[in-house]
């Protein structure tokens, strides 16, 4: 084994240990994790900006079948998450918007309802927020508070209100 390469001795000895473990793989055969969770769609919710300027366009993804979800309880889970493209600061690496997001959420088909409050604070529109409501179909209604972050929150807040459903 002196004349082969680092590389080539590292090769064959992890070539011999999944042969010894039982963990080979033939040619062609996948070896496939099981997906995490499912992407339902993308929502749009746009608010006025707090700062002078366009509105923001944020995107809410809609992701349900989730098997651990972010808050740590039990899945699957549906969870809705935000973002907006565009990030604004006055001063770099500071915090410059405040978000209060509250879903409020229905299962139509089990008629369990609740809501779930996501308090933010970032350089851009992000956050995320997780519902548990069983199986079925589930309405929701997200309402978004989005203020600048003037040396004190919720300067200038702005709101907004958007509507979406996703298979639990």
């Amino acid at each position: 084994m002196r004349s082969l390469t680092r590389t080539a001795r590292s090769a064959i000895v992890l070539a011999l240990a999944a042969v010894t473990v039982g963990g080979g793989v033939s040619a062609g055969q996948a070896a496939a994790a099981p997906e995490l969770r499912n992407y339902v769609k993308t929502i749009r919710c746009s608010t006025a900006d707090p700062f002078p300027g366009p509105r923001i366009a944020t995107r809410v993804e809609v992701w349900n079948n989730v098997r651990f979800p972010s808050d740590g309880l039990p899945g699957p889970a549906i969870e809705l998450v935000a973002s907006s493209p565009r990030p604004q600061s006055l001063l770099p690496n500071m915090a410059t918007y405040t978000m209060e997001t509250t879903v409020t959420w229905r299962n139509v088909t089990t008629g369990k309802r609740g809501v779930v409050r996501v308090p933010t604070r970032a350089r851009l529109v992000t956050w995320q927020a997780v519902l548990h409501p069983g199986h079925g179909r589930v309405n929701f209604t997200i309402k978004q508070k989005i203020g600048a972050m003037a040396f004190v929150p919720m300067v200038n807040p702005q709101y907004s209100t958007c509507r979406g459903s996703a298979p639990a």
